[in-house]
């Protein structure tokens, strides 16, 4: 795929297809073009496209395939083209479609298809993670925050066999459970930028964090999610009684609502696949065509307004053609109807707006495109990978690393009547879920990368910027943490360039996280200035003080202890230990001396990682 696709698609493609040879899919290249099929299975004699590429008359121009490229042609022609899905042909869906499943026996399936994958690749998975890491790991990923003390003693001491998905049922009624999901799909949502008021040149920030506010409330509820999407998608009015309103001027351009900003973002976020080459041009990668993406945008074509109102008017449904427009460049001006990406038109007019007929169709559980876009961000979040990855972009040429799986996922997610809650049940419930991050001594790189792409370990993930300010505000127990700059002669607060009002707005530009890669580590001197020198940091917080006082004859390893497990998650080790108590000997204030630990603990890379 990658040779195909970086060679030949320039010319046999979206744009071009040269001799009407397109090569986007396998069936294409089957059906040929002018000359016939392009390759033929196990038959080189008779495959077109190898007799180009070995003469080197093809690719054009003067860079030709290697040697070693033009083997791995030829091998997949010999052995009769096979492709991911045929690989895994005898690998279905471990569980009947159609209707719900136990948490437990879907996270058995989930194991089950991950450890095949694994034994085929003859790749050894991690071993299973400890509670301290377990513990750590699944308050980060459902909560935004690590466990208080008391909460990781007790998890730590218990002796129940159960405790781990007796942990996970109370984590996901937890009111920060819906904060943390709320927060990260609005952080998928919102462009990198936030658009501007045209008269005052602000920009939403307050509106798009009622969003996340918005999007808690139902996800603690355990709204399904297709009464959410719908709610988001068919909204109308003013923002000031429906947060979700902003959507359409998140997604258009300028703070305006616009048809095709609508159907890309609808595309990416609720059907899993990309438009945005589509907009000009039919896909080169891809099987869009630029009519298929304009009559999806048609669906949104009546929609008018800003991120702070949405109106579209009742009726006239059948007249819901839209124009090309110029910006498009090629076939400006033509007149295309809405029609679903299935392939299927909009036969039904008994509808009220095209954004309820369209919705209607999305959220159906026989749409193959709305649950598996679900499930398969979702792994992602858990994951930092998704089964397709990027994790927005289903196509032929982009298939599942685990088709079976992925079938068994958006099964499983539909079935259950889109139950988040239960979805993410079965996931944290599974071995694959729970295995460690730690890295075994001589381990190479490439063994590494393999092992964790398969899902056969969990990555090592950056804590994205809300978990560590909610981290944080919980450890020095102070909910307004405010981690500004702050001038000592007069109280104001600066940044490195303009002052700026709001501390939480500040926190994330500074410790934001490559949203797309949460492997990536992008902190560098500004985060560690930060974290090493804020007073606020240094001075021990409100949390430990309230210990100390409630605790007056604790022994000075209790605080260690009671430190370790606020931050770490875990109790110190015997060195830990035994390197604490030689520092506070040398400090003459113990309570000094105790905030100074704290102070290291946050500034050491374990506290930072979700491992």
């Amino acid at each position: 795929l990658p040779l195909l696709t970086k060679n030949c698609l320039g010319c046999h493609g979206g744009l071009r297809q040269k001799g009407d040879l397109d090569m986007r899919t396998l069936p294409a290249l089957l059906k040929g073009g002018k000359s016939g099929p392009a390759v033929k299975a196990k038959d080189l004699e008779h495959s077109s496209v190898w007799e180009r590429i070995a003469s080197d008359d093809m690719p054009p121009g003067e860079k030709k395939l290697s040697a070693a490229e033009k083997q791995i042609i030829r091998n997949w022609i010999e052995k009769g083209l096979p492709t991911v899905a045929q690989r895994q042909i005898g690998d279905k869906p471990r569980l009947e479609p159609n209707q719900k499943h136990d948490p437990q026996k879907v996270a058995r399936a989930i194991d089950e298809h991950i450890d095949d994958f694994l034994k085929a690749a003859k790749i050894t998975p991690a071993p299973r993670a400890d509670d301290a890491e377990f513990l750590r790991r699944i308050f980060l990923d459902l909560t935004g925050r690590v466990p208080t003390a008391e909460q990781a003693k007790m998890f730590l001491e218990s002796q129940d066999n159960q405790k781990r998905s007796k942990l996970i049922d109370s984590l996901l009624d937890s009111p920060h459970f819906g904060e943390q999901l709320g927060r990260t799909w609005r952080e998928w949502i919102c462009p990198p930028e936030l658009p501007s008021d045209p008269n005052g040149g602000k920009q939403p920030y307050n509106q798009a964090n009622d969003f996340g506010k918005w999007l808690a409330a139902r996800f603690n509820a355990n709204e399904s999610w297709d009464q959410i999407t719908k709610q988001i998608l068919t909204v109308e009015g003013e923002i000031k009684n429906q947060p979700q309103v902003i959507f359409f001027g998140l997604v258009g351009e300028g703070g305006k609502v616009t048809a095709n900003g609508t159907a890309r973002a609808v595309s990416s976020l609720f059907l899993g696949v990309q438009m945005q080459c589509a907009e000009c041009h039919d896909d080169p990668y891809r099987s869009w065509s630029q009519k298929q993406n304009w009559s999806l945008a048609a669906f949104f074509s009546k929609v008018t307004g800003d991120f702070n109102k949405v109106n579209e008017p009742k009726g006239g449904i059948k007249n819901g053609q839209i124009v090309i427009p110029k910006s498009a460049f090629k076939n400006a001006g033509t007149q295309v109807p809405p029609a679903f990406l299935d392939g299927s038109k909009l036969e039904s007019f008994e509808a009220d707006t095209l954004r309820q007929s369209f919705t209607a169709w999305l959220i159906r559980k026989e749409n193959p495109f709305f649950a598996r876009a679900f499930a398969n961000r979702m792994w992602f979040y858990f994951f930092s990978r998704g089964i397709v990855n990027p994790i927005d972009d289903f196509r032929e040429l982009n298939p599942a690393s685990h088709p079976a799986l992925m079938n068994l996922l958006s099964n499983e997610f539909a079935a259950s009547g889109f139950d988040i809650k239960h979805f993410i049940r079965c996931l944290c419930n599974s071995e694959t879920y729970q295995r460690t991050s730690k890295v075994p001594a001589g381990m190479t790189d490439e063994a590494l990368t393999a092992q964790t792409t398969a899902f056969g370990r969990m990555p090592l993930r950056v804590m994205t910027a809300d978990t560590l300010l909610e981290s944080l505000k919980q450890i020095y127990g102070d909910p307004k943490l405010d981690l500004r700059s702050i001038d000592n002669r007069d109280g104001n607060t600066f940044g490195e360039s303009a002052a700026v009002g709001d501390a939480y707005l500040e926190f994330l530009r500074r410790f934001g996280t490559n949203e797309e890669d949460s492997t990536d580590f992008t902190h560098g001197i500004p985060q560690m200035l930060t974290l090493i020198n804020h007073p606020k940091l240094l001075s021990g917080g409100k949390s430990l003080d309230a210990y100390l006082k409630s605790n007056p004859s604790a022994k000075t390893e209790q605080v260690i202890s009671w430190l370790y497990l606020s931050t770490l998650s875990r109790q110190p080790t015997d060195s830990e230990l035994s390197e604490s108590l030689r520092y506070l000997q040398k400090v003459k204030d113990s309570n000094k001396g105790y905030a100074g630990i704290l102070w290291s603990l946050i500034n050491r890379s374990e506290f930072i990682f979700i491992r």
